[in-house]
């Protein structure tokens, strides 16, 4: 019988640049084809750096911690609740600022692969 359920701790966290990174659902887990989903946690200090999705869109959620969001270089105020929506070709990173942490549930459409689209621009990197 095919299993249409997963859970966040059946699936290894993959350690990427100033977070850790856990592709729950995906082609190679669930098949999936048109999307991809999982967490993201980013530790205080952790930053990843900043990068553009050129072919995909990508929906994400705060599940606990504070932080912000930087699009283009203009950061948003990042609590859980908040919805983030970026669409292809933005360039956009993640940067935590409360202790515990900043944990973000994201979707993807098309799939893609972990860290693929990493792209380091540090002369956008704002710190504040």
């Amino acid at each position: 019988m095919k299993k249409y359920t997963i859970h966040e701790d059946d699936v290894a966290a993959k350690k990427l640049e100033g977070r850790e990174h856990k592709m729950v659902i995906q082609p190679a887990t669930m098949n999936a084809k048109n999307m991809c989903a999982g967490t993201a946690f980013f530790p205080l200090n952790g930053k990843a750096p900043p990068h553009v999705h050129q072919k995909e869109e990508e929906i994400l959620y705060v599940l606990s911690g504070e932080g912000r969001m930087y699009f283009n270089g203009v950061a948003e105020e990042l609590v859980p609740g908040t919805f983030m929506y970026v669409p292809q070709g933005i360039e956009h990173r993640i940067m935590p600022v409360s202790p515990e942490g900043l944990k973000v549930f994201y979707v993807f459409s098309p799939p893609v692969i972990q860290g693929s689209y990493e792209k380091k621009n540090d002369a956008n990197q704002e710190e504040s």
